[in-house]
């Protein structure tokens, strides 16, 4: 015959013969089986036979393509031998060793089966499945914006919202059924009735089918028009046939039994093994677990997919469909163990984990772990100290947070002091204290937080115009009477009295024991405070020195004087190390050092230098009048980024960012020229001509009112 002919043929004949052997091998039955007859063959041109598997879209066909097509022809008889509780049972093996391509090509496919005419359809054919509609994001999103714009008319049935895989199998149980009895039929005729349409509800077709061979199958399912459209049969290829028989034209072809024996259990997990010995997973069933995971690429396992897709009824459509969206909306964070959960974490950004933290209970929880918060505080410039026994440290970051963003909208809570009966020359705080100096000749000393007055400290016979914190209960002070002060807070009264200078003390720094200060007599003056000594004395200056700076280190001393230059002094000799001409017109009325670069002002000028080089890397002008104070903090030297404030005659307070060219804020808060500054990381301090102190207060929280001066009035009783 011409179909044996061609099946001793070649691998690539082979392949070629599957489709002509459903017409070819009818016609040579007839009564010519020496060929195909005429009529035969204009049959064949006629009308379109059924397509078999065929795979790669007709491509060329190869030796390993005709090889898996073989598969395939395999697994397309075990597909239409299995009961639907089987189908499930392989379904899930599969699904289980699929990766992203496949999920994404069935994703894709099963879409139609969230359609709700589907699952009328699919519910009128087999009432005893629960074909439930899958509640997804999409369709949540979706009925929320109906409901919020009260456009939701339609009846909605109730959805299952499946979060793990047993929710997908419970989903997927059938249902237990009472089926209805006609009275007109006996009851001999135990044939149960369909619950939805009222027809005559046939026998099983497998239990039949296994009867008589498998042949009543395609004829029974060509019968049933809601079942032949979703278990279409395919027709039994030549070599499918061959190696059912135990030979073939004196060939011994190994059968699908031995072929099946002969797969180990190795690949198999503990549950699928169990199946196996208790005869719920079939044992055709190994091999195609092993082709899919071993033998076949993406390529392959989604040409796989597309035909076993139309070897499937609406149930397992079903399954899959459900079983996906339980697969692509994993919760893969609450199921990893801790640790990898937070390492997988970490690499997100704060504000990334405080928009996932309100993804669920879970995601908080494991998202306000202490240590993860840890590692991000210390990832970030903090503003707030970082203590020894910090607790909360998401807490700690929060506020820091707050913090910066309360300094860079200039959101604070403003404390206005009076207490002064002549105008405010000098500020300086530490901790919860708070000191100031006047041109009435008094040391006042505050409660910062509350504003009220704590100590008040005479001696000055003239104006004081700077003071610092040398302890908790030591105050330093510079008057215009030419002596430096050392002041004890536990009896209120002068412990020391400094002389040296010839003229008023303009300036006042003190770093560790060592203080240096400037005067009007064109000199610095190097202290030591513990043993109240004159270390060095600073000369070179041809005008009065205004401002003096010194490093944390105590090794460098910067002076700004009123002949326009700043000079760079050895702490430890005493000598002249550099001369920077700042200015080529006013004085240079300020000084502010720190981690290798310094700012000064000249004018309504300021100028950001870098002492190393030398050079003037920038430059900043936004002040009307002249600059009397600012202070400067580097926080990150190689980038040359930190932050800056300064004050002035104009009654301006500017906040600055030294990356950029224009100030952060500009706050105005006294109405006479500002006097001194000094601030930290969350609070700033300025007085002013008019005998006012504010205290700008910036680590509030977001729910604290803003901007509300609180005016803390002292009225000296003498």
């Amino acid at each position: 015959m011409s179909g044996s002919v061609k099946m001793e043929s070649g691998p690539a004949e082979s392949a070629t013969w599957r489709m002509s052997t459903v017409t070819a091998g009818k016609g040579s039955r007839g009564k010519n089986a020496k060929g195909p007859s005429k009529d035969t063959t204009s049959r064949s041109e006629d009308t379109k036979p059924r397509v078999p598997w065929k795979s790669f879209g007709g491509r060329i066909k190869t030796p390993q393509t005709v090889e898996f097509d073989r598969q395939l022809d395999h697994v397309a008889k075990w597909v239409e031998e299995w009961s639907h509780k089987k189908r499930i049972i392989v379904l899930e093996a599969l699904l289980k060793r699929c990766n992203y391509q496949q999920f994404q090509f069935l994703w894709t496919v099963s879409q139609p089966t969230l359609h709700r005419d589907f699952m009328f359809a699919a519910k009128r054919d087999y009432p005893s499945t629960k074909f439930v509609p899958i509640s997804t994001h999409l369709t949540r999103e979706i009925r929320h914006r109906l409901e919020l714009y009260r456009s939701d008319k339609t009846h909605r049935l109730k959805s299952a919202l499946l979060q793990t895989p047993s929710d997908v199998k419970h989903v997927n149980q059938p249902e237990t059924t009472f089926p209805r009895i006609d009275s007109q039929h006996s009851k001999k005729s135990q044939i149960p009735l369909s619950r939805s349409t009222g027809s005559v509800k046939l026998p099983s077709i497998r239990q039949q089918s296994a009867a008589c061979g498998g042949g009543l199958v395609d004829k029974e399912l060509s019968q049933s028009a809601p079942v032949s459209q979703w278990l279409k049969g395919m027709p039994s290829r030549r070599h499918v046939q061959e190696e059912l028989s135990p030979r073939t034209e004196g060939k011994i072809v190994p059968s699908a039994g031995t072929m099946r024996k002969a797969v180990s259990e190795s690949f198999l997990t503990r549950d699928e093994r169990a199946q196996t010995r208790s005869g719920i997973l079939p044992r055709e069933a190994w091999q195609l677990i092993l082709w899919f995971e071993q033998s076949w690429d993406d390529v392959k396992r989604n040409e796989f997919l597309h035909k076993l897709l139309l070897k499937l009824d609406p149930r397992q459509h079903y399954f899959i469909s459900s079983y996906l969206s339980v697969k692509q909306y994993r919760d893969f964070i609450t199921l990893l163990p801790e640790h990898l959960a937070l390492k997988i974490l970490s690499y997100l950004k704060p504000t990334e984990l405080l928009s996932a933290s309100r993804v669920s209970q879970a995601w908080n929880r494991i998202i306000s772990d202490q240590g993860l918060w840890r590692v991000k505080c210390y990832e970030t410039v903090m503003k707030l100290p970082i203590t020894a026994h910090v607790q909360d440290w998401k807490k700690l970051y929060k506020d820091n947070w707050f913090l910066q963003r309360n300094w860079d909208i200039g959101r604070c809570r403003i404390t206005e002091i009076r207490g002064h009966t002549d105008k405010v020359l000098s500020v300086a705080f530490e901790g919860r204290r708070m000191a100031s100096g006047s041109a009435d000749k008094l040391v006042r000393v505050w409660d910062i937080k509350t504003g009220n007055l704590l100590h008040t400290l005479k001696g000055h016979t003239k104006g004081i115009w700077c003071l610092q914190f040398f302890t908790k209960h030591l105050i330093l002070s510079g008057s215009y009477d030419s002596t430096i002060k050392i002041w004890n807070l536990r009896t209120n009264t002068c412990a020391r009295t400094l002389f040296g200078h010839e003229g008023p003390v303009w300036a006042l720094v003190r770093k560790d024991v060592m203080m240096v200060t400037g005067s009007q007599d064109k000199t610095a003056k190097i202290w030591e405070i513990r043993r109240c000594r004159l270390a060095h004395t600073l000369k070179g200056h041809s005008a009065a020195v205004f401002a003096v700076d010194m490093d944390d280190d105590c090794t460098i001393v910067i002076t700004g004087s009123a002949d326009r230059s700043i000079r760079i002094w050895s702490c430890e000799s005493g000598r002249s190390l550099k001369t920077i001409w700042a200015s080529h017109t006013t004085s240079i009325m300020t000084v502010s050092y720190h981690r290798g670069f310094f700012a000064c002002s000249s004018g309504g000028m300021i100028f950001l230098w870098n002492l190393k080089t030398a050079t003037c890397i920038k430059k900043f002008h936004e002040h009307e009048k002249r600059v009397e104070k600012l202070q400067l903090q580097i926080t990150n030297p190689e980038k040359v980024e930190g932050l800056m404030v300064s004050a002035g005659k104009d009654g301006m307070i500017k906040y600055w960012d030294i990356s950029k060219d224009k100030s952060i804020q500009t706050m105005k808060g006294h109405k006479g020229q500002i006097n001194c500054i000094q601030f930290d990381e969350t609070k700033m301090a300025t007085a002013s001509a008019d005998g006012k102190i504010r205290v700008w207060d910036f680590h509030i929280s977001s729910k604290t009112d803003t901007n509300v001066v609180r005016v803390k009035d002292y009225v000296d009783p003498t």
